[in-house]
């Protein structure tokens, strides 16, 4: 390939890279905790850790909702115990608002009451926010869809860039003075292995973002306007007219029993009914298919006999339901046990460190050799590298131990507080400083949490190993591994700003100077000879 072809695909790489490397490296972060959303969500609830709610609670809960909000007749949801340990109810109003519900108990578990608002629990679902959107309202969604195509254009680049040299440096990890060819290595590495799955990512992370303007879109182009109303059957399993049949609607384990006959492979994890109380009335079941790499699955149950009207799982759906199962499952990684869901988690935490190591790689490549003082772009470049994507670390850290020790406060705005402090600290401290000080606080933060779950709840690490609760104690572990690795890193960073090469903006501002004093003394007393 000619010289001049390669710099351009290394200039597409860099820029796409750079563009999107920030809220890629929040949204793969978010994305490897996600994998283990359901553990976290138990984890962040110590009330309901040991004691989920019942089904018959659950049933409880949408009787209440049906009977407060008379629109929650006509359609209203629920997630199930074995999929939230607190289950909530959500529906439509009128006016288009979504509401959603939850029950609360007394301290014996009677006389309970329905607490309308977020109801999903904090920390698990801000983290699955800023996954797919950065917790970014409405356009949060699409922006990620945007970022994605970004994503996919920097791998397809790089793989064209390094791609002649790739077979003699793929193993190559050189540590030593030369820290840009360390990070090289590493990115390249890190790169060309992952690569098959960054590509999944990025392809799936896009159509899940984009699907609803691309359907607006080619609605008007090729469906004549026709489209958007055939939405809920391309998406779900409920026909779009239902024979009436009179009867009294099924309770909800009859209407788990009928859609457990119907999909004997799918693990239910929410009811959905529609026009409660009318002869033509629905329930629709969501699950999860077992040994599927379409792991979505939805069966729709009459409601007032439990006749099946209409079904997608393995075996039984069209190819536009395979598709889009195909996609979810292969963008989340529950297809294939808990064997492929660490296998996302590293990979996730992989993507984070290689769009770090590429903002890296670009400072280094740009910095000049021969000066103390880098150019201003640098030193801001620098500064908010360090600001977000450690920032980013030290918010989600600290959102954990504000979930058992404020648990009135939600997570996001705990993130998002912890999130500014680092942009300031970064904005007005030397990048060196701010980065060594974020890592530390990240560090002391991770390990603050197994101390805050032992302090603040009735568990702790010694004795959710001893009861073999891995889930808990996990979490736990977690955090004490991540909490040695940002301590190393910290580290690192300092020994590298103190000894390191002085012209860098990376280092301490302290040695710059002293180098710079040095310099002068010496041509002074040149100058004196």
């Amino acid at each position: 390939m000619r010289a001049q072809t390669l710099r351009q695909y290394l200039s597409v790489h860099t820029w796409a890279g750079i563009v999107a490397g920030f809220a890629l490296f929040v949204a793969m972060l978010g994305g490897a905790l996600t994998v283990f959303h359901h553990e976290i969500e138990r984890w962040e609830q110590p009330a309901t850790r040991h004691a989920p709610l019942t089904l018959a609670q659950t049933e409880q809960l949408a009787e209440m909702v049906r009977e407060k909000y008379p629109a929650a007749r006509e359609q209203m949801g629920v997630v199930l115990p074995n999929h939230s340990p607190t289950p909530f109810a959500y529906w439509q109003q009128p006016d288009g608002e979504w509401m959603q519900a939850r029950l609360r108990l007394d301290a014996d578990g009677s006389a309970p009451s329905l607490v309308t608002g977020d109801a999903r629990p904090g920390l698990s679902a801000t983290i699955n926010a800023l996954h797919y959107s950065l917790s970014i309202p409405t356009v949060g969604l699409y922006l990620m869809g945007v970022v994605s195509l970004f994503y996919g254009m920097a791998l397809i680049s790089g793989v064209i860039v390094h791609l002649p040299r790739v077979t003699r440096d793929i193993f190559a990890l050189r540590p030593g003075r030369n820290l840009k060819r360390f990070w090289q290595d590493a990115h390249n590495a890190i790169g060309v292995l992952s690569l098959p799955f960054h590509i999944v990512f990025a392809v799936t992370g896009a159509l899940l973002c984009l699907s609803l303007p691309l359907m607006m879109a080619f609605n008007v182009i090729t469906f004549e306007n026709k489209l958007m109303s055939q939405i809920p059957q391309i998406t779900g399993s409920v026909p779009a007219k239902v024979a009436p049949v009179d009867g009294k609607p099924l309770d909800l384990p009859a209407i788990l029993a009928h859609a457990g006959r119907a999909a004997p492979d799918m693990e239910a994890t929410a009811v959905a009914w529609s026009r409660y109380g009318k002869p033509d009335a629905v329930a629709e079941v969501y699950g999860e298919a077992t040994d599927s790499l379409g792991v979505f699955a939805a069966v729709a149950v009459r409601l007032n006999d439990g006749q099946i009207v209409g079904q997608h799982s393995p075996g039984t759906r069209d190819a536009n339901h395979a598709v889009l199962s195909m996609i979810y499952g292969a963008h989340f990684g529950n297809f294939a046990g808990d064997a492929m869901r660490w296998v996302y988690f590293v990979l996730g935490l992989k993507g984070a460190v290689l769009v770090y190591s590429g903002n890296l790689l670009w400072l280094e490549s740009r910095r000049k050799r021969n000066t103390a003082i880098q150019p201003a772009n640098l030193r801001w470049m620098a500064k908010a590298t360090a600001g977000v994507f450690l920032g980013t670390c030290l918010g989600i850290a600290v959102a954990f131990v504000g979930a058992v020790v404020a648990p009135g406060a939600t997570a996001l705005s705990i993130f998002v507080a912890t999130l500014a402090v680092s942009l300031g600290i970064a904005a007005v401290a030397a990048p060196a400083v701010a980065a060594t000080g974020l890592l530390a606080a990240t560090a002391l933060a991770c390990l603050a949490i197994p101390v805050a779950d032992a302090a603040f709840t009735s568990d702790n690490l010694v004795n959710s190993m001893a009861a073999g609760d891995w889930v808990l104690a996990g979490i736990d572990l977690a955090a004490v591994a991540f909490a040695a690795v940002f301590a190393l890193f910290a580290r690192a960073t300092w020994r590298r700003a103190r000894h390191g090469d002085p012209n860098s903006v990376w280092a301490h501002p302290a040695t710059g100077a002293a180098q710079t004093s040095s310099a002068a003394s010496a041509t002074n007393n040149a100058a004196t000879r």
